[in-house]
């Protein structure tokens, strides 16, 4: 296999493992953006289907769902309601 294919599967490895390790969800979730970018990456090098579409799938979620939670945290600074 090639190194270069080969080290990006390793580094997809390295962010999902280190995203698991964040408490917080926005630090899981663009850790394992990250990682799932990697595998889709990896995926292409290694010709494959199935990894390609589900890193993909990864990314459109991740992205979602912290672009959600940016416009919450936006919406709730202007919030004075604290007693």
């Amino acid at each position: 296999m090639n190194i270069l294919a080969e080290t990006l599967g390793y580094i997809a490895i390295a962010a999902g493992f280190f995203a698991v390790t964040k408490k917080e969800m926005l630090g899981f979730r663009l850790w394992h953006l990250i990682s799932s970018f990697f595998y889709v990456i990896y995926g292409v090098f290694i010709n494959s289907g199935p990894l390609v579409i589900s890193g993909v799938i990864f990314c459109i979620i991740h992205i979602y769902h912290i672009r959600k939670s940016k416009k919450m945290d936006k919406s709730n600074v202007g919030d004075s309601s604290t007693c």
